[in-house]
């Protein structure tokens, strides 16, 4: 589908259905430049399902959906992860919307005083007003963006209600579009289109105009925002240290007991057993549906975070200290290749609970049976070492650590080829 000059979301005969309802019946729907087209319907008529399903965030049956890119989002509710401080949210939200971020946006919202707090201290309204305003991100940075919201007024106070108003028609005025779900018929006065879900039509609306102007802020590049974004957590939450850490001091422990000579490449179990819990980021992704927000966004489910991945290359290390070098092998290159697999292993575990996460309740509680295929790479690698240091048949080792390394690579970067997001483009 080749989307209009003017038009910034464009659905044709989608098609959407949760269990065996059918929420959505091939609905067609434009959202051009300038406009602010309000969604309204009694609570199941598919408000929430539409502005889901055109995010990405819900899979459809059937139709197309074209979006600019990127695009504003503020979910009915949650979105947020509660760890997370402020100042630090609007700017992971700024550097997701490829904008830069300012202090007066969170005066224009009166949270410049919430800034260094933790968002779960904000009360209510100030966590719907942060949801709010990450969701007009993409419009406040450049031109011909699109924000859909869905309830943003909800939780709001008649303050906060008439500054969301002014800003959309400022915005507006720049070119931007509005996608709005919602009750609440203060912001009907913003409507260039009413649409009726319950009866399917729409009524014209007029505009309203106002001299007041936007903040425009500069354009920046989105540079690993989903990375500093749980970096950041776990730097407050341990989390890597807990999921991973803690398994891999305790395989070291057991086979301090156990270890004999015979037995070398058990040392690298505890790289395995902390290569295979969940990535920290989907651990954070699960509070107040903030993965879905990124989700939405385009963004990975999970990134390497560096400190798992030091800690899983710290059973290889330890193998190398313990077992010292072999004829022709030193111990930084015995060291690295050898940890090769195990993050290809950890990059892989990441996808499958990716996959896990994407899919239907029903249809994910059988995908992290996929991670047993991973035992094959750790066996390969173990054999390795094995033969390497008891036989000093080492010459192959690279060969078998490549290829021990090309498997869980390919688990990594094939499932999302396989399943991609089925919602959007």
């Amino acid at each position: 589908m080749i989307r209009s000059d003017m038009a910034l979301l464009q659905v044709e005969g989608l098609t959407v259905r949760r269990g065996t309802r059918t929420i959505l019946d091939n609905l067609d729907l434009t959202v051009e430049s300038g406009e602010c087209v309000i969604l309204t319907g009694e609570n199941g008529s598919g408000k929430s399902t539409l502005i889901e399903s055109v995010t990405g965030i819900l899979p459809i049956q059937s139709g197309s959906v074209d979006i600019v890119q990127p695009f504003g989002l503020t979910l009915q509710s949650g979105g947020i992860n509660r760890d997370e401080v402020v100042g630090e949210r609007l700017t992971m939200t700024a550097n997701c919307a490829g904008v830069a971020d300012s202090e007066d946006l969170l005066s224009e919202w009166s949270l410049q005083h919430r800034s260094q707090d933790l968002v779960c201290h904000l009360s209510g309204g100030l966590y719907r007003r942060l949801a709010v305003l990450q969701g007009l991100m993409p419009a406040y940075g450049s031109e011909n963006r699109i924000c859909i919201l869905d309830e943003p007024s909800e939780g709001l106070d008649e303050n906060a209600v008439n500054t969301l108003v002014t800003q959309i028609s400022a915005l507006r005025s720049r070119g931007n579009a509005f996608l709005i779900a919602t009750h609440d018929s203060r912001l009907h006065e913003c409507a260039t289109r009413l649409i009726d879900l319950d009866e399917g039509n729409s009524e014209n609306a007029t505009p309203i105009t106002t001299s007041q102007e936007a903040p425009m802020l500069p354009n920046i590049t989105p540079h690993l925002a989903l990375s500093k974004w749980s970096s950041n957590l776990d730097r407050r939450t341990m989390w890597p240290l807990l999921s991973r850490g803690m398994p891999l001091i305790a395989s070291c422990l057991i086979l301090y007991a156990i270890l004999g000579e015979s037995f070398g490449s058990l040392m690298l179990i505890p790289a395995f057993l902390a290569s295979v819990p969940s990535f920290s980021s989907l651990h954070h992704a699960k509070d107040a549906r903030s993965g879905d927000w990124l989700l939405a966004m385009g963004g990975r489910l999970f990134a390497i975070d560096p400190v798992s991945a030091l800690l899983i290359l710290f059973a290889p290390l330890l193998t190398v200290s313990i077992f010292g070098t072999t004829d022709g092998i030193g111990p930084l290159y015995y060291w690295l290749m050898v940890g090769l697999p195990f993050i290809g292993i950890y990059l892989a575990s990441g996808a499958i609970d990716e996959l896990a996460n994407k899919m239907p309740r029903s249809q994910a509680q059988f995908i992290p049976l996929l991670k047993l295929v991973l035992i094959w790479p750790f066996l390969i690698t173990s054999n390795s070492v094995e033969q390497c240091y008891t036989n000093a048949l080492c010459e192959d080792l690279s060969m078998s650590i490549l290829f021990a390394t090309s498997i869980p690579l390919i688990i990594a970067f094939g499932l999302p080829i396989l399943h991609p997001r089925t919602a959007s483009n």
